[in-house]
């Protein structure tokens, strides 16, 4: 599975949720949907109950019980993505002013990409130059295993490596903007100590 996806994605999912509002008295529908290319991203639906993994265009997610865990994804008919969420996404940004996001994923207490995500690199660099892009953010993250500081040095590491290797594919060092937050923004809710390969990533958003 490519470990990438477009901030197109994460637009429209918050679009979709204010779209529900009217739908939300039955339950509530998550639905991916591609970019322009159409190409997929990854969300990752997450109740109390457990977690799906949402990474097929045109398949949703429905769920109502928070306390249960949330449903195998489905395939949704183009008229009811219509029906449902016409209004969210009929005000929708040009494509061409949206924000991409892409996420590089790291072995288990290293500064090592994944393969995946080495090989996506490339595109990465193919992007922020064919857009010209003068405003890169490149943010560091952790899982929950270990101490604090630990994973804020982690984290500063793993952003600061990927802007070294952008820097070294041609992208210019002032267009690069790095932060980091170990451990304090996962992108999957785990206990302390439990390690989660996706909160392992340096995520790359180019403007």
């Amino acid at each position: 599975m490519k470990q990438w996806r477009n901030v197109l994605f994460v637009l429209i999912f918050f679009c979709l949720l204010s779209g529900c509002a009217a739908y939300r008295a039955k339950r509530d529908l998550i639905v991916l949907l591609p970019d322009p290319d159409g190409k997929g991203g990854v969300i990752t639906v997450t109740t109390k109950g457990g977690s799906q993994i949402l990474d097929k265009p045109g398949y949703g997610i429905e769920f109502g019980d928070l306390n249960k865990p949330p449903v195998a994804p489905q395939p949704v008919e183009e008229k009811k993505i219509n029906d449902v969420f016409a209004p969210a996404l009929s005000v929708l940004p040009d494509p061409a002013s949206r924000f991409i996001l892409f996420i590089l994923y790291f072995e288990r207490n290293t500064t090592k990409l994944t393969l995946e995500s080495n090989d996506l690199l490339a595109e990465v660099q193919k992007t922020i130059k064919s857009r010209k892009s003068n405003e890169v953010y490149v943010v560091g993250h952790t899982d929950l295993v270990g101490t604090e500081a630990y994973n804020d040095r982690l984290s500063s590491r793993r952003a600061n490596y990927v802007r070294d290797m952008l820097v070294s594919g041609g992208i210019k060092p002032k267009t690069l903007f790095v932060s980091f937050y170990g451990k304090a923004r996962p992108l999957v809710l785990t206990k302390d100590e439990v390690p989660e390969p996706l909160n392992r990533r340096v995520e790359v958003i180019v403007r």
